[in-house]
């Protein structure tokens, strides 16, 4: 049986998931400009980048799909 939320909680849960894309972004950024700094390359931070953006963006879709469908 699904547990139904309410409209404040779900608000809140919301609110929440603005952080998700742009913290993963930049934490996968900082990793990839690290490893850039360390190996002497060019390119790991644009792949931190993306991967950042890719996992932001799945974790952000999964969040919203388990806040309207219940847990």
């Amino acid at each position: 049986m699904k547990k139904k939320i309410n409209w404040s909680a779900r608000a809140g849960a919301y609110m929440g998931l603005v952080w998700i894309l742009p913290v993963t972004i930049g934490v996968c950024w900082w990793i990839g400009d690290r490893a850039d700094q360390h190996f002497g390359t060019d390119y790991l931070a644009l792949i931190g980048l993306m991967i950042g953006f890719a996992a932001g963006l799945y974790e952000t879709i999964r969040q919203a799909n388990r806040i309207e469908n219940g847990p």
